[in-house]
């Protein structure tokens, strides 16, 4: 059976920042903590802030996968609040960090190249509308907002609460901007509570 470096390192990482702020942590740590080469770190991730993203990715985000756009959107963002909630210490560190390739940084292009991917998935084979392009972008910054907000405040409401309204929020003019899509159907809808409200669109 193949080693899994990169599970490796992550698990590495994630133990390490239960023990010190994750902005203290050097590589030399992460390999003394793994007993993983600097070279084979260096093979996987470009750096600290690489793994940090790819923990982001894989642990907390994982029905978000840049490579599928199969997603059910709040079952799966709910599902992925939830694994915020049990990395709340990693994230916080984490969202402390400032720079280029920084995790907040990174949660805002993730956000933006998926939607992007799913909308046009949802729409067909013909290119998005320019109106429907703006709304997936404007959508995926202000979710990203919303949820480095409850994160940052210390998760003062419920996942559910604030999933629904993320959902919500995202669903709103969707089922003009969908009407011309290739089956005319919000993917939105998949969440029952907000079928009703849908429709009063």
């Amino acid at each position: 059976m193949a080693v899994d470096m990169k599970k490796i390192l992550a698990d590495g990482l994630l133990d390490l920042c239960q023990k010190k702020d994750l902005r203290q942590v050097s590589i030399k740590e992460i390999l003394t903590q793994t007993g993983v080469s600097r070279q084979t770190f260096y093979n996987h991730f470009l750096d600290k802030e690489d793994l940090i993203c790819y923990i982001y990715d894989t642990r907390i985000i994982p029905e978000f996968d840049l490579n599928s756009a199969e997603v059910s959107f709040y079952e799966a963002l709910l599902a992925d609040f939830y694994r915020m909630k049990e990395h709340r210490a990693f994230l916080k560190q984490a969202l402390a960090m400032e720079g280029p390739n920084c995790l907040k940084n990174h949660m805002y292009r993730h956000a933006e190249d998926f939607d992007l991917k799913w909308h046009q998935k949802a729409y067909g084979s013909e290119p998005m509308p320019d109106a429907l392009t703006f709304a997936t972008t404007y959508h995926a910054s202000a979710s990203v907002s919303m949820t480095l907000s409850w994160i940052l405040a210390d998760m003062p409401v419920p996942p559910e609460e604030i999933v629904e309204l993320i959902t919500r929020m995202r669903s709103i003019g969707m089922e003009k901007l969908f009407a011309t899509s290739k089956d005319g159907i919000n993917p939105y809808r998949s969440h029952p509570a907000l079928k009703s409200a849908l429709t009063e669109e």
